[in-house]
């Protein structure tokens, strides 16, 4: 059996070089003539597979480490007998993660405590209802906007429309990216739902970065410098708006779901489904580690709590390292290149932190964001 693979996918010849041959390449450079005599084809959101990719190839399995399939046909692939197989919810963990990052990062250099901020998410699928509840495990106002789902949903005392949850402290976002249909998210937010957001509001966008029309949010910056917006994900990656870039507050390289506990559950999930297609049997699961997060000497509940989150995952030094494409010659390549040798990162539940250093409320604000709590030995 020959294998083709996006390079990137964490871990992919370890894990499925058991199975037959396995040929790595740039995720961008899977043509045509890459795929002419695979059997199944594993790549991550950078290629975009449709039918005409396996013109005269004989592959008839394919599968993204990814938990978005916008950069796939799926119709087109099923009309062509090739099955799909895709790792739903891999990163979610690493997501929530990041928004977290991102308010305490922003709420070290305001003074104001995010814990009593008002949350607006729009999308509550598996990122998006994840983060609805451990908003709500710290006892914080959420408004959630997701037409698409039902009124027996669990969160659906907190659903909302959209010109509500826009005028929350914080708005993020956690939605796929469709072009069609009755609720379509392509430039969900445009100038007009821009306009209605209010002076001081937290915009973050962690999903689609076609979700916010770009050249409408730059003028809107432009119009409102003192305006707040994080950024992961972008139009046209990897070729960024550099001046786009300028003006956010946190500009990340579409890294947000990139946790080493993500990336290798989504070649985890895509092997169970590779195995599964091809009858072979499904291997298990290996045991998950953890190690103590070193305790953050600093004064103070909020800091305290800020300092945690930011120990173990501080979104501001990607924000440093997005910043080196304002003077590179080539920034799309090298934007490709921040997330190729993206540093490791584990997400929260990776650590647990000793309950007798922090006071009873802080180990329930870091148990309910993800951190493990137990005594140190």
């Amino acid at each position: 059996m020959r294998i083709v693979a996006d390079e990137n996918i964490t871990g992919v010849r370890e894990f499925f070089s058991p199975y037959g041959e396995v040929h790595t390449l740039a995720g961008r450079s899977i043509t045509t003539d890459s795929v002419s005599d695979c059997d199944a084809l594993l790549v991550r959101s950078v290629t975009q597979v449709t039918p005409q990719l396996f013109k005269d190839s004989r592959c008839r399995f394919v599968a993204t480490a990814t938990s978005g399939i916008d950069h796939i046909d799926a119709a087109g692939l099923a009309q062509a007998g090739i099955a799909l197989g895709w790792a739903r919810g891999c990163n979610a963990v690493s997501v929530v993660d990041y928004v977290f990052s991102v308010l305490a990062a922003q709420s070290s250099t305001s003074g104001e405590d995010w814990r009593d901020w008002s949350i607006g998410i729009v999308g509550c699928g598996e990122i998006g209802s994840r983060l609805a509840n451990r908003l709500l495990q710290l006892g914080m106002p959420v408004k959630v906007y997701d037409p698409l789902l039902p009124a027996t949903h669990t969160l659906a005392g907190r659903f909302a429309p959209l010109e509500e949850v826009l005028r929350q402290r914080v708005i993020t976002l956690h939605v796929p990216l469709t072009r069609e249909g009755p609720n379509p998210t392509w430039h969900l937010l445009g100038s007009e739902e821009l306009d209605r957001i209010p002076a001081g509001t937290l915009l973050i966008n962690a999903a689609r970065g076609a979700a916010v029309n770009n050249d409408a949010l730059l003028q809107w910056l432009k119009q409102r410098p003192h305006q707040r917006v994080a950024l992961d994900t972008w139009e046209a990656e990897p070729a960024v708006s550099l001046e786009l870039l300028q003006r956010v507050v946190l500009g990340t390289p579409h890294i947000a779901g990139y946790s080493y506990e993500g990336k290798l559950a989504g070649t985890s999930i895509i092997l169970q489904q590779f195995c599964q297609h091809f009858g072979f049997a499904v291997p298990n699961e290996p045991p998950s580690a953890t190690r103590v997060l070193p305790v953050p000497s600093v004064e103070g509940d909020l800091a305290q709590f800020n300092a945690l989150i930011l120990t173990a995952y501080d979104v501001r030094n990607d924000h440093v390292a997005m910043q080196t494409l304002l003077k590179s010659c080539e920034p799309a390549i090298d934007f490709d290149a921040l997330r190729k040798h993206y540093p490791l990162r584990h997400e929260f539940n990776y650590y647990s932190i000793d309950s007798a250093q922090f006071s009873a409320k802080l180990c329930a604000a870091a148990a309910a964001v993800g951190f493990r709590i137990g005594a140190q030995s």
